[in-house]
């Protein structure tokens, strides 16, 4: 039966509850809160209106036409910086005394939304954020399998490639994740990573090694530092190619986990430096039989399958339940992952950025 005009496109969105992926009921337990969710529906408004008598004259409505209309700031006395990308400062306090009950707001896309300079408000943000990690259940059995796919312990990074500034700047920021990891993380000095580099890599001038600059909001929350990792690895799937025999490349048949939105990252010429690097290298695609379980998912609400939606859910949760994780720079998705998924996942205190 051929799909009729009117539902030409019906399946590329949905919209879920927040509790579908996160606990907002602990959440709200721990910051004060009542958690009530909208979803759309008419049962939901009638809630709105009638329940908790909500009408339109008390509601603000913050209308936001791009993900970067609007930054929120909690001092009256502090501005945003003078190179921002957002376009309108909307100040806390003087939101507080606006006379409508509810505010309406758009997209809270961005770590650095929030410009906070009080300590209770960063106390708050910091329960809020860390309560944004993911719980759904189905995802969760999910991770665990792939987790234990790869001998539960791990290396992951995040390589963001397909859109905006980021595909603009693949190549660099490719190359950057690739030093951290040989570099920083395998432990190879930078002499043995320089020469591997050209060895994988010739190109007709030298290159310099890349400029790592140091995470410094991760800096001002240390952690305890993890056990080192092994030196022989129980991964249950095949690896790509043999592994290293010689002493100071054995550090690279660490199992590498690449969370990506590469669409195809097996045969992307960006990765084949990875491949050529790393001989236990896996994507999410090569956990295929693992996904099945998420076939059956389907938005009660519209009916819409929701595994296409979730897949990017799952990857994340996959990279940060890895032993180390290098991010793509300026990534809202990678450092979510690094400063929230992974810290959770391993009991440290997330870092908070903005």
């Amino acid at each position: 039966i051929p799909i009729p005009d009117e539902c030409s496109g019906y399946e590329e969105w949905t919209s879920i509850p927040w509790d579908h992926l996160v606990d907002l009921h602990a959440l709200g337990e721990k910051i004060g809160v009542k958690m009530i969710q909208w979803d759309g529906s008419p049962a939901a408004e009638y809630m709105k209106k009638f329940h908790i008598n909500i009408f339109e004259t008390d509601t603000l409505t913050l209308q936001d036409s791009g993900p970067y209309d609007f930054r929120f700031l909690d001092t009256l006395d502090d501005v945003s910086p003078t190179r921002d990308k957002y376009l309108y400062s909307i100040y806390i306090p003087a939101l507080a005394q606006a006379p409508e009950r509810l505010v309406q707001i758009g997209t809270l896309f961005g770590s650095s939304r929030l410009r906070l300079r009080q300590g209770a408000s960063k106390s708050v943000r910091r329960d809020v954020r860390s309560g944004m990690a993911f719980t759904n259940p189905d995802l969760s059995r999910v991770a665990d399998t792939i987790y234990e796919a790869l001998g539960a312990v791990y290396i992951g990074a995040h390589i963001r490639v397909g859109d905006g500034q980021f595909e603009k700047r693949s190549t660099v920021n490719a190359r950057t994740i690739w030093w951290n990891l040989v570099h920083l993380v395998c432990g190879l000095d930078l002499e043995e990573t320089l020469a591997l580099e050209q060895q994988l890599t010739p190109l007709d001038e030298d290159l310099d090694p890349p400029l790592i600059q140091p995470d410094v909001p991760s800096l001002r929350v240390p952690h305890l530092p993890l056990p080192p990792l092994p030196h022989t690895f129980k991964h249950k799937i095949r690896c790509r190619a043999p592994l290293h025999t010689s002493a100071p490349f054995q550090k690279l048949n660490a199992p590498l986990y690449i969370a990506t939105d590469s669409p195809n990252p097996a045969a992307d010429p960006l990765f084949l430096i990875y491949i050529q690097t790393f001989p236990c290298i896996f994507f999410l695609s090569d956990f295929i039989s693992h996904l099945s379980s998420l076939d059956a998912l389907i938005n009660p609400y519209d009916q819409v399958p929701l595994k296409g939606f979730l897949i990017p859910v799952l990857d994340a949760m996959v990279l940060a339940r890895a032993r180390e994780v290098v991010v793509t720079g300026g990534s809202t998705f990678g450092a979510f992952v690094k400063d929230v998924l992974w810290r959770r996942h391993w009991g440290f205190e997330i870092v908070q950025r903005g």
